[in-house]
């Protein structure tokens, strides 16, 4: 009985790494690099600039109100959370603040 726990738990951890990757989310922190009508690039604390495309049903805010992604500027600081979805990496939350809040708020 062991052995055939054992012989099952094995193939099942070896899945569960494979896609691991897949279901992975990563939070980038920074500043708006650029943003068009359908991608965002952020500047993290390091200098390294991160490009995602945004999904269609992203749920994008700036300064706590829902907002349009062409509603975002250069320069705010925003809080950008992926998720990989049939092989292609997402931005699904923007947490965005505006220049004036990110300058008034320190």
């Amino acid at each position: 009985m062991t052995r055939i726990c054992a012989l099952t738990a094995v193939p099942l951890a070896l899945i569960w790494l494979a896609i691991s990757p897949v279901l992975a989310a990563e939070t980038v922190d920074g500043t708006i690099e650029s943003v068009t009508d359908s991608k965002i690039s952020i500047k993290d604390k390091a200098g390294k600039v991160h490009s995602f495309e945004v999904a269609s049903d992203a749920k994008i805010t700036l300064d706590g109100k829902t907002a349009k992604l062409d509603t975002l500027g250069v320069g705010s600081t925003a809080s950008v959370s992926t998720e990989t979805k049939n092989g292609k990496t997402l931005a699904v939350t923007i947490v965005a603040r505006s220049k004036m809040m990110s300058v008034s708020d320190d």
